[in-house]
């Protein structure tokens, strides 16, 4: 049984989707190598943050409430955002023995297990949603598209508009979190940034 098939029982035995939401998106999720949260709320069968609150209650981990965080330039430099974006890992603060971070998928053990020993230090991890942390490394690590999310995401096959001069509004990610397309793209874009770090040499 695979931890993303633990993962999805849990949700069926808390009444989250159905055993048949369930088998459809692990289906889809080995198909696509998606994480099983972004399947699920792509599909619509659950939000975001009810991803978040599975996960927190399943593995005892605290949520982070990234709108209420301010993430230390000396835990950013630490972590390059390559690696910040294949892994969707934001770092959040960084302390003598500890390194705090905020992660979306818990299963994704590689990740943590990289960066636990690249650093020596023992990882504080916190959960939010993959939608919450992609926005929080583009804006965090000041990269040139942290204002142009939703260009980035893919929406459904509607004719595109001319652009206006219009007021700005607010914007809401679509269903589908995140593209790996979007990582893609905004790599490139902060190819010149010249962040210097242990991370810089890693490919997803």
């Amino acid at each position: 049984m695979s931890q993303y098939q633990r993962v999805g029982d849990w949700m069926v035995e808390n009444k989250v989707i159905s055993e048949q939401q369930r088998d459809e998106a692990l289906r889809l999720q080995k198909e696509s190598k998606q994480r099983f949260g972004e399947v699920l709320i792509s599909l619509g069968y659950i939000t975001e943050r009810q991803v978040v609150e599975c996960l927190s209650r399943q593995y005892d981990l605290p949520i982070c409430e990234l709108s209420e965080v301010k993430p230390s330039e000396t835990a950013l430099r630490l972590v390059s955002p390559t690696f910040a974006l294949s892994r969707l890992i934001l770092p959040l603060k960084v302390t003598a023995t500890e390194f705090h971070c905020a992660i979306c998928d818990p299963l994704d053990i590689e990740g943590t297990d990289y960066l636990t020993k690249a650093l020596g230090k023992r990882l504080h991890i916190s959960i939010a949603g993959p939608g919450e942390i992609f926005d929080a490394i583009a804006q965090n690590y000041a990269m040139p598209t942290a204002k142009k999310s939703a260009p980035l995401t893919v929406e459904s096959a509607a004719p595109e508009k001319p652009k206006t001069k219009a007021a700005p509004t607010k914007k809401s990610r679509p269903t589908k979190v995140h593209e790996q397309t979007d990582r893609r793209e905004l790599l490139a874009a902060i190819a010149g940034t010249g962040s210097e770090s242990i991370w810089d040499t890693f490919q997803d």
